[in-house]
């Protein structure tokens, strides 16, 4: 489990992640296929269903956001925040690439719609930004177990591509959560926004256990550990949040 709450991210403001992301941007992973195997038929299954729905979640337009991004710049008087949340989606979108150019490796087929992405893209726009950075937050910090869960199953099988994006994504998603949590405590915090984060939480880790047990266990995440670790990011966001101001 990582240590988010005490990250040196915790003291950025807006204007360390604009430089922070641009940073981060120069440095894109270049993926080298040249060591990977044949996958057996059993660890196709094991891997792509969960890699095809993730490689979906991590792509998006952003347009919802960048608007309600550009509202809250006007007003918290944080100029810098759309810019902030523009290279956020293009590494978003960078993540995306990455899955995608493992699975066209192995000629698997991309999914152009997923059942619990449609969901969580509905949540998002059916508040403003917190309810859109409520549901991002969420996702990331799952994003932590499952990313660690496929990249224990990426050495178990001998595939060093896989490991690699996983270790990329972990690298990225671990800043993100303290700055989508930042952003959660200035827009205030709360015993009934706290809730709703715990609620959304549990609702998604049940949700994506049912999809995905099956890779999670095989990277060992038992439903009790995934469920743990998941709560665990959580409370450390809170805290984030709590001490934001």
């Amino acid at each position: 489990m990582f240590n988010i709450k005490d990250s040196k991210f915790t003291g950025y403001d807006y204007n360390d992640w604009f430089r922070y992301l641009k940073r981060n941007d120069r440095e894109r992973l270049k993926i080298d296929f040249s060591s990977e195997h044949e996958l057996t038929n059993r660890e196709r299954e094991i891997i792509f269903p969960s890699v095809r729905a993730f490689q979906r979640g991590e792509q998006s337009d952003g347009k919802c956001l960048v608007k309600a991004a550009v509202r809250f710049a006007k007003k918290y008087g944080e100029d810098k925040y759309p810019d902030v949340m523009k290279l956020f989606i293009r590494e978003e979108n960078f993540h995306s690439s990455y899955l995608a150019q493992y699975m066209n490796h192995f000629n698997e087929p991309l999914k152009k719609n997923n059942g619990l992405d449609h969901i969580f893209r509905k949540l998002r726009q059916s508040g403003g930004l917190f309810m859109e950075v409520s549901v991002l937050v969420t996702a990331e910090m799952i994003a932590l177990s499952y990313y660690s869960a496929l990249g224990n199953v990426a050495r178990m099988i001998d595939s060093p591509a896989l490991a690699d994006i996983c270790g990329q994504m972990l690298h990225d998603e671990l800043p993100h959560i303290v700055l989508q949590s930042h952003t959660l405590g200035l827009l205030g915090t709360g015993p009934v926004k706290n809730a709703f984060r715990r609620f959304l939480m549990g609702a998604a880790t049940i949700a994506v256990w049912i999809a995905y047990g099956d890779l999670l266990a095989q990277g060992g995440y038992w439903y009790k550990k995934f469920r743990s670790e998941n709560f665990g990011y959580l409370a450390q966001s809170i805290e984030i949040a709590d001490k934001t101001f």
